[in-house]
């Protein structure tokens, strides 16, 4: 009997004071790890900070689902940020030298590289075609492509995108985009992630190039049995990328998650 697909999350978001500062997210999470949320460690020389607040959702079989799950958790750390002059900011890069990940974790499917080089190909270029320009930062040192983490669920960690918080249109097009690779690993056959052009494209930044396997992506996800379920998710991340319209880490994730402010 096939187990159940889930997918998880462990995404990342950064509190801004109005001078540009980061206000650590142990002030109002504490520390470590545990919870539903809770503060993620930098290493600063020597020093262990807690900088970035990192939501832990309870993984869910749809996107939709998943980002509900997301939500409840931003208004449960809304009750904690007790200081509303403080930004929301999520992405890549939205403070410079701070990056940020939005991890997805799949439990029921197969680790294999063909399934890496497919989330590198479909969730990972085409959320570089759509980030912030700055965001490009991020990479090589973090944003490498292929890169993942087992779990002890029995599962796997990919760690390669940004923080996808900054919308709940990004979000469900990720979650849609990793889920359909998952679904299909053996049916998806066109992957840009094995041509050398399209990964110095994705590292360079350069979104041009990366946008020539754009129109192949669409061509051979709209050709699985999955897809009618998930366009609604993921048709609107690529016309974003077709447009060359990209997200804005300068603004607070709360207005598109209609948090209070």
């Amino acid at each position: 009997m096939d187990r159940q697909l889930l997918i998880g999350a462990d995404p990342e978001f950064v509190l801004v004071t109005p001078a540009g500062k980061v206000a650590a997210a142990s002030r109002f999470f504490g520390a470590g790890v545990g919870g539903a949320a809770g503060a993620d460690a930098v290493l600063v020389g020597r020093r262990l900070l807690y900088p970035v607040a990192e939501l832990r959702p309870e993984p869910a079989e749809d996107p939709a689902a998943l980002a509900a799950n997301v939500r409840r958790l931003l208004l449960r750390a809304a009750d904690r940020i007790s200081e509303p002059a403080l930004r929301w900011a999520a992405g890549a890069m939205p403070v410079p030298g701070l990056a940020l990940g939005g991890h997805i974790h799949l439990s029921g499917a197969p680790l294999t590289s063909r399934l890496l080089r497919l989330l590198d190909s479909y969730a990972a270029f085409p959320l570089a075609l759509v980030e912030d320009p700055a965001g490009r930062a991020r990479r090589p040192r973090y944003g490498t492509l292929g890169d993942f983490r087992q779990q002890p669920h029995g599962g796997f960690e990919y760690r390669t995108l940004p923080s996808w918080l900054v919308s709940p249109a990004a979000a469900k097009a990720c979650f849609a985009l990793v889920l359909l690779c998952a679904r299909e690993a053996l049916n998806l056959t066109y992957m840009p992630a094995l041509e050398e052009r399209y990964v110095e494209a994705y590292y360079a930044g350069d979104r041009s190039e990366l946008a020539g396997c754009l129109d192949g992506l669409a061509k051979s996800i709209a050709n699985t049995s999955s897809y009618p379920a998930l366009a609604p998710y993921i048709e609107p991340l690529f016309e974003a990328a077709r447009r060359g319209t990209t997200w804005d880490e300068n603004s607070d994730i709360r207005i598109k998650w209609r948090l209070p402010l």
